[in-house]
């Protein structure tokens, strides 16, 4: 049961990220002078005026409601805008595709059952350190603790082991099939061949926690001076 509704979910997750990107990129034309217009000829922008400031002096703001935490891999529905704080393993661009995100590259077994994803070499957290397998083979077992309160936990389920654990009908964290190679090679396991694998690793509570600011501050280590992130945004007051 739980690994259908896991598979449902997903599907409409997708589904709906494709509709909105339909909503706000269809009916939209520009003119000369650099204006956008949408069908009936309303004006849905304008260039900047002349006295405007320089793109770099500008500040972007993006509202939305107050988050109660920070910890996406753990409250993703009550941590909206903490996706931009981290990079998952793979990422969907502006046309919901599958791209790259610390890992560059991925392959599959010839079972579609164990998929193997490398690294960026250069990838660093924002406190200097390196982002390795090793963060993520954390990230996925915390994400199945049963003694961490995720309640999205089955969005895992597919992963070799992860109900079991999850539902402590086996207590050992090295039973989840995810495995750290080496710093820079990260394998996942899963009970039966999924091709939507790498989209699971997309979804923004996939995203990677790093383990000894989890350690040392607990669920406070997503707060202002705590918070070490590994994308191109970081926390700030």
């Amino acid at each position: 049961m739980y690994r259908n509704l896991s598979r449902y979910l997903q599907r409409c997750l997708v589904s709906c990220g494709v509709f909105l990107i339909l909503l706000t990129a269809c009916g939209l034309a520009s003119d000369e002078s650099g204006g956008v217009f949408d069908d009936a000829g309303g004006r849905a922008a304008a260039p900047l005026p002349p006295d405007a400031a320089p793109p770099e002096q500008q500040v972007y703001r993006y509202l939305y409601f107050e988050p109660g935490g920070l910890d996406i891999s753990m409250t993703v529905y009550q941590s909206h805008g903490s996706e931009f704080l981290f990079e998952r393993l793979c990422m969907l661009d502006h046309n919901n595709q599958l791209i790259p995100g610390a890992a560059v590259r991925w392959d599959s077994s010839p079972d579609g059952r164990v998929w193997t994803f490398y690294l960026r070499p250069d990838a660093q957290w924002s406190d200097g350190r390196p982002v390795t397998a090793h963060d993520f083979e954390y990230t996925y077992r915390r994400l199945l603790d049963p003694d961490g309160g995720n309640v999205y936990a089955f969005f895992y389920y597919d992963l070799k082991g992860a109900k079991a654990y999850n539902q402590r009908e086996n207590t050992d964290p090295g039973s989840i099939g995810v495995r750290a190679v080496d710093d820079l090679t990260f394998e996942i396991e899963t009970e039966q061949p999924c091709a939507f694998l790498p989209y699971i690793t997309s979804f923004s509570s996939s995203s990677p926690a790093p383990q000894w600011q989890v350690e040392k501050y607990g669920r406070r280590w997503t707060e202002v001076g705590n918070c070490v992130s590994n994308s191109a945004f970081q926390l700030e007051t």
